[in-house]
C-alpha cells in the first residue's frame, strides 16, 4: 500500500500489546476496544460496543460504514490473549534484527486488529471503500466466543464475504479448513469406603472414570480429523479412602461432525452402561464450535485471493488447522469466508509467539488488491 509504514504500525502495536487483555480482564479488554473505537471514530465510521447479557468483561466492537442491514464484507479479529495480568510490563514488544516480532497476542490476534485497520484507512483515503463493511471484535475467543458467538451468528446472516485476521501461519498460508471443538467436564461419582478394612465396599471414582478415558482415546482418528485431549484428571484424596469423586476435562477436534454423534454415544454409554453400577457419570458441555469446511463460495473467493496474489506476488497456499476461530460461526451460514488474513506468525498462546514483521505490508496488499477486484 501506497502510504503503509511498518514503523508506525509496529509503534501501534507496541501499544495495544502493552494493554493485558486476557480472560475476563474487564479493564484490559475495555481499553483495547478503546484504542480502536478512537481511531474508527476519527476516519468517520459508526462505532457500537455491546456486552452480550450485560457482562462487564466481554466487549465486543462493531465498525461500519453504511446504516444498510445488508453487510457485503465482514471483517473479523479478536482483542482477548491468553496471557494473564502482568504479562504486558514483563514481555513488552520487541523486534530482533532479522524482523521478527515477539510480545503478548502480537499475532493472536492483535496485529490482525490492526491490519484490519490500516486496510480501512487506506481504501477510504483512496475513495476507493466501495462496499458496505462491518469490522467485528470481541474480546472472549480464546474462550470460545461463549457471550459473542450471537453477534457473529447474526451479522453471518447478513453477509457476502468474510475475511477472518487470525494469524496467516508461519509459511505464509491462508487458512482454509479449520476443525470444530467441544470442550466437556466429566464428573464420576462413586462410593467412599475405608481402603484397607472394607475396600470391597467401595466404588472408586478415579477407575470409573479412567476406564472411560480410555474408551474415549479410542474415537481418535488422525487421517479423518478426529483428535481429543484429557487436559486435567483430577480426584481422591487420602491413601486410605476409596475415592468417591473424580473428574476430568475433555477437548474434542474434528472435521467431520459425525464423529461428535460418535462422541454423544459413547457418552450415552456411561450413563447406561457404568463398568461399575454403583458409580454414575456426569457430563457438562462447556464450548460447541462447528468445524469450518469450505464451500462453494468460499473456493470461488480463494480463487479471486489467488488472482490478487499473483499481481501482488504474495502466496496463497490453503492450509487446515485444528485450531478454531470465529470463522467456523460464520461458514456455516454459507458466507464466502477466508481465514489466516493478518500478519504471519506461530508459537500461538506461548511466551516464544511472533510476529514475522516482513509479512505486513504484503498481506495488506493482498487483501487490499483483493478487495479491489470484487468491488472496484
Amino acid at each position: 500500500m501506497e502510504n503503509f509504514s511498518l514503523q508506525t504500525y509496529l509503534e501501534d502495536l507496541k501499544t495495544v500489546c502493552a494493554i493485558d487483555s486476557g480472560h475476563f480482564n474487564a479493564a484490559g479488554t475495555e481499553a483495547v476496544a478503546d484504542f480502536f473505537e478512537t481511531r474508527y471514530q476519527a476516519l468517520g465510521f459508526k462505532t457500537e460496543r455491546r456486552h452480550y447479557q450485560d457482562n462487564d468483561f466481554a466487549p465486543v466492537l462493531l465498525v461500519r460504514n453504511s446504516d444498510d442491514e445488508q453487510i457485503d464484507v465482514m471483517f473479523v479479529a479478536h482483542m482477548d490473549t491468553v496471557f494473564p495480568v502482568g504479562t504486558a510490563a514483563e514481555w513488552p514488544l520487541t523486534v530482533d534484527e532479522n524482523g521478527i516480532g515477539h510480545g503478548p497476542g502480537c499475532i493472536d490476534c492483535k496485529g490482525g486488529c490492526l491490519s484490519i485497520y490500516y486496510l480501512l484507512r487506506e481504501m477510504q483515503r483512496k475513495g476507493e471503500l466501495n462496499f458496505r463493511f462491518c469490522v467485528i471484535m470481541n474480546s472472549d475467543e480464546e474462550r470460545g466466543s461463549a457471550y459473542s458467538r450471537a453477534y457473529f451468528e447474526e451479522l453471518a446472516q447478513k453477509s457476502t464475504y468474510c475475511l477472518v485476521f487470525e494469524p496467516g501461519r508461519p509459511n505464509d498460508e491462508y487458512v482454509g479448513t479449520r476443525k470444530g471443538g467441544a470442550n466437556y467436564i466429566l464428573k464420576c461419582h462413586g462410593i467412599a469406603a475405608h481402603s484397607g478394612v472394607e475396600p470391597e465396599k467401595g466404588a472408586s471414582a478415579i477407575l470409573e472414570l479412567s476406564r472411560w478415558v480410555n474408551e474415549l482415546y479410542k474415537l481418535t482418528d488422525y487421517e479423518g480429523g478426529t483428535t481429543l485431549n484429557v487436559g486435567r484428571f483430577d480426584g481422591g484424596g487420602d491413601n486410605g479412602a476409596v475415592p468417591d469423586y473424580a473428574e476430568c476435562t475433555l477437548s474434542f477436534r474434528f472435521l467431520d461432525p459425525a464423529a461428535i454423534d460418535q462422541l454423544k454415544a459413547l457418552f450415552e454409554r456411561m450413563h447406561t452402561e457404568p463398568f461399575d453400577s454403583r458409580t454414575s457419570m456426569e457430563i457438562v458441555q462447556k464450548s460447541l464450535r462447528p468445524a469450518m469446511a469450505p464451500h462453494e463460495k468460499t473456493m470461488e473467493l480463494f480463487e479471486k485471493l489467488r488472482i490478487a496474489g499473483q499481481k501482488t506476488g504474495t502466496p496463497t497456499e490453503l492450509l487446515v488447522t485444528g485450531g478454531g476461530s470465529d470463522g467456523n460461526w460464520i461458514s456455516r451460514f454459507g458466507v464466502a469466508t477466508l481465514d489466516g488474513c493478518g500478519p504471519c506468525g506461530g508459537k500461538l498462546h506461548t511466551r516464544e509467539e511472533y510476529l514475522k514483521t516482513e509479512s505486513v505490508e504484503p498481506r495488506l496488499d493482498a487483501m487490499y488488491t483483493l478487495l479491489k477486484e470484487l468491488f472496484n
